[in-house]
């Protein structure tokens, strides 16, 4: 007898260990009615998890096993009250130990429907139904155990032969599943708040990226396909069986600090001012404008003016060039001479002096790539300080807690020439090396940036070989980029963006 408790006792700290450390809430109730039907030898069991349904609480049929018969079943629900024998122990939270289904009186008003048994040609003759209790003594579920059997070895053929080996669920049983149900109750509702603290989160992400996403219009999307690309690189990464990173091994909690970290990596353009994060062109429509009627009226003043004549008859010309040179992505040197000479003409008259460009102008069309000055370009570079402090007032929980150093390196370049903090080889985690890369690749082939036309693949990937020589991104990751064709992932996607 000493010894048999010993053993119920090492078993049931090894359910308890067990228990503790499973986070699903399917597999946990597996093994909560896996191991009470075996501690009780039950033929058969099922559990009953409380919801919500139609705003009031109820019993959802999760899980059956039934070791004598194998049959298809489906999930449904039950109302918590005294007409059904899972629903009334959940109402009365009371253990219910029925020794023979055919009598219930003592259960009021209750009935065994004997439908299922006939349809897979079973007889349920007792049953043990314990309500999973919380700390604050609320019902989480209901465990249903069924027909307790003489031999636990035994498995029914006949139905007749199921009544004479069954014998009752005894006192100590009650005990232990009650015990072990309690102990699930309380690790079913932990591991249900710690989805939904999951989900909180995760919603709370997606909340943040919303605001990235209307704060700049012209990037919209950016941070979701750059998470893809990154959910999709470090699980690529895992299967590599070459080259520098064939033993890094990403774990789940990882793959989800990169998946966020690519999510809330431009977090900080909401420091940025507006004007600049949303620039489209060299100058804005405004100042375009403004240019515009500056010329118009020139034309009007200057007409019969012979001193400025020859100025007089290129404004056309020089209006043209200012318009076409607004929006181009790169001025060559012949360009670049020819502004410079616009911007040195002055039309001095009577009563005033006129340059055909302001400094403020011809500083933003003077720009050799691309359409940011340097001024703006350096508030741009700014957002990965942003990010990384405004990441770091979020409490993190330990699985997460790299997520603000990776998304604020994602700028950061090998050589030590990136931003904010000029980290260079190993100093940058490979998380933010893998940033890196998506990051660029993203930018480029977009095909929804109302500023610039998409980049093709191959296009980038020699942009990139150069960026990879100017030991800019880590060479071994681009390897992996390439050799697995990882920026064929969102190719149907993209497809789709442009239709919208």
């Amino acid at each position: 007898m000493l010894e048999n408790n010993r053993e119920l006792i090492k078993k049931l700290n090894k359910i308890g260990i067990a228990l503790s450390a499973e986070r699903n809430v399917d597999k946990l109730l597996e093994i909560i009615l896996e191991e009470s039907m075996k501690i009780t030898g039950a033929d058969a069991g099922s559990i009953y998890i409380k919801e919500e349904c139609n705003n009031k609480e109820c019993l959802r049929f999760k899980i059956t096993k039934n070791i004598s018969r194998k049959f298809e079943w489906s999930e449904f629900t039950l109302n918590i009250d005294k007409k059904s024998i899972a629903g009334y122990c959940a109402y009365s939270k009371e253990v219910l130990n029925i020794e023979n289904l055919d009598n219930l009186s003592k259960l009021d008003g209750i009935s065994y429907n004997r439908a299922f048994d006939q349809k897979i040609n079973y007889k349920s003759v007792n049953m043990l139904v314990i309500p999973m209790l919380n700390y604050d003594f609320d019902v989480v579920g209901v465990v249903q155990l069924l027909n307790k059997k003489k031999d636990r070895s035994i498995v029914f053929d006949k139905v007749e032969d199921i009544e004479k080996e069954i014998i009752p669920f005894t006192l100590e049983e009650e005990e232990i599943i009650e015990s072990l149900s309690a102990q699930a109750g309380i690790l079913i509702e932990r591991t249900v708040l710690h989805d939904e603290i999951q989900e909180l989160l995760s919603s709370f992400i997606n909340a943040m990226v919303g605001t990235i996403d209307a704060r700049d219009i012209t990037t919209s999307g950016h941070s979701r396909r750059l998470a893809g690309y990154a959910l999709h690189f470090g699980k690529i990464i895992n299967k590599v069986d070459y080259g520098k990173y064939k033993d890094t091994k990403f774990n789940d909690d990882e793959i989800k600090e990169l998946y966020y970290s690519a999510l809330l990596h431009d977090i900080g353009k909401i420091g940025v001012e507006e004007a600049v994060l949303q620039k489209e062109n060299r100058l804005s429509n405004e100042n375009i404008e403004l240019i515009k009627y500056r010329f118009k009226y020139l034309k009007i003043i200057l007409k019969n003016n012979i001193k400025y004549a020859e100025i007089y008859n290129e404004l056309d010309f020089y209006l043209e060039f200012i318009l076409s040179l607004n929006k181009i992505g790169f001025l060559d040197d012949e360009k670049e001479k020819l502004l410079k000479e616009i911007y040195g003409i002055k039309i001095s008259l009577e009563d005033e002096e006129i340059n055909l460009l302001s400094d403020f102008e011809y500083e933003n069309l003077s720009i050799k790539r691309g359409n940011l000055t340097n001024e703006e370009r350096q508030k741009i570079n700014s957002h990965a300080i942003h990010s990384k402090a405004i990441l770091e007032k979020v409490n993190w929980s330990k699985k997460l807690r790299n997520v603000p150093e990776i998304a604020g390196s994602h700028h950061e370049k090998i050589n030590g020439t990136g931003y904010p903090n000029k980290l260079k080889d190993e100093e940058i985690c490979i998380q933010a090396r893998i940033l890196a890369i998506l990051d660029i690749f993203e930018a480029l082939t977009a095909r929804d940036r109302p500023y610039k036309p998409a980049t093709p693949v191959e296009k980038a990937i020699q942009i990139f070989e150069f960026e990879v020589k100017d030991n800019h991104l880590d060479k071994d990751l681009f390897e992996i980029f390439i050799k697995e064709r990882i920026f064929d992932l969102y190719k149907e996607e993209l497809d789709k963006i442009i239709k919208i």
